[in-house]
């Protein structure tokens, strides 16, 4: 498979993300909030701004003594806003008729007052329903934030 490179103004300007992340104050080794998260940045706009991004991350782990805090910087390679949209949508469509297709070939053993039966065409017109919703684009999909700010939250 293929990997599409996310870029900014042609060839060989990679799109970059920065993100400061705080651990919990008991477990020093499982990330419990992202703090800060920018994403669309060129890789000039990335170096020059540096500092700033640095200086956040220090001013989060002054406040907040007991927690790990982690500074992270690089070049983007998930997709974002309707680049994501529309490769999850491709998904979720595929996998919900894979499974209605599923629940149609199979003989259901059914019980003496047919509630296999009944559960099965229950869920045959639940992915009917997610799959029209998909097929017309009003299936709520989660996106990535493009833009996190919590760090008033934390200093």
């Amino acid at each position: 498979m293929e990997q599409k490179e996310t870029t900014i103004d042609g060839p060989g300007k990679y799109v970059c993300v920065v993100k400061i992340s705080v651990t919990s104050e008991t477990d020093r080794y499982h990330v419990d909030d992202v703090v800060y998260y920018r994403s669309g940045m060129s890789a000039d706009f990335a170096v020059r701004w540096s500092w700033y991004f640095e200086y956040l991350a220090a001013l989060v782990k002054v406040r907040n003594p007991k927690r790990a805090v982690f500074l992270s910087g690089g070049r983007q390679d998930i997709l974002l806003g309707k680049e994501w949209h529309d490769y999850r949508r491709e998904v979720l469509l595929k996998s919900r008729q894979r499974k209605l297709k599923q629940l149609n070939m199979p003989v259901v053993d059914d019980d003496l007052f047919g509630f296999k039966s009944q559960d099965n065409e229950a869920k045959k017109a639940k992915v009917s329903a997610e799959i029209d919703a998909l097929v017309k684009d009003t299936y709520p999909i989660s996106e990535f934030p493009e833009y996190i700010n919590k760090i008033k939250d934390y200093v």
